[in-house]
Order: C-alpha cells, then sequence, then structure tokens
C-alpha cells in the first residue's frame, strides 16, 4: 500500500468513527455501549489533559454539530477538518499515481 493508500484508509477510518460515535458533554458511546475514558492522565489524577475532549469534539463534527465540537475542544474542528480534507486529497493522488503508471 502507498502512502496515500495508507493515509486515505485513516482518515476514512477517523471520519467514519466520528460518524458512527455517539456522544453527549460526558460520555462518548459505540451503539449504545458506553466506552471507557481514554485519557490515562485524567484516569489517574481526575484533571483534564490538553487534549481532553477531543474524542467528543470529534464526535459532535461527526454529527456536523459545530458549536457543541468547538465547547468540548477548540482544536476539534480544525483537526477534524484537517482529517476529512485528506480524504479527496488523497484520493486525487492516488488517482495521479494510478494514472501515471506505466
Amino acid at each position: 500500500m502507498s502512502r496515500h493508500g495508507f493515509w486515505l484508509v485513516l482518515a476514512l477510518v477517523v471520519v467514519t468513527a466520528s460518524i458512527v460515535l455517539d456522544t453527549d458533554p460526558s460520555t462518548v458511546s459505540f451503539f449504545g455501549w458506553e466506552l471507557p475514558p481514554l485519557c490515562t492522565f485524567k484516569r489517574l489524577t481526575g484533571w483534564d489533559c490538553p487534549g481532553c475532549g477531543l474524542t467528543r469534539s470529534f464526535a459532535y463534527m461527526g454529527e456536523l454539530s459545530l458549536l457543541d465540537a468547538f465547547r468540548m475542544h477548540w482544536l476539534g474542528p480544525l483537526l477534524w477538518t484537517a482529517v476529512a480534507s485528506q480524504i479527496p486529497y488523497r484520493l486525487i493522488r492516488l488517482w495521479r499515481e494510478h494514472r501515471s503508471a506505466p
């Protein structure tokens, strides 16, 4: 698999997960099954780390709830947009590579 293929698959997985995950301000669930907190720092200390809220922010972006996404983490919508924009970019790059291959 080429590097463009790798990044395309990774971006598709992240965007698809953001669409499939359900969230509210305190939890994230997958088809009704509540996911455990992912942040080891918060589990150990009880304090939020600089990345706390990014998963919920991405899940809100998957629902196209921009305001809620910004409320969870101000970088979430920006990072989600950067990841989502990789999909058309990598598809174009793969298409160009395929077209120019002998």
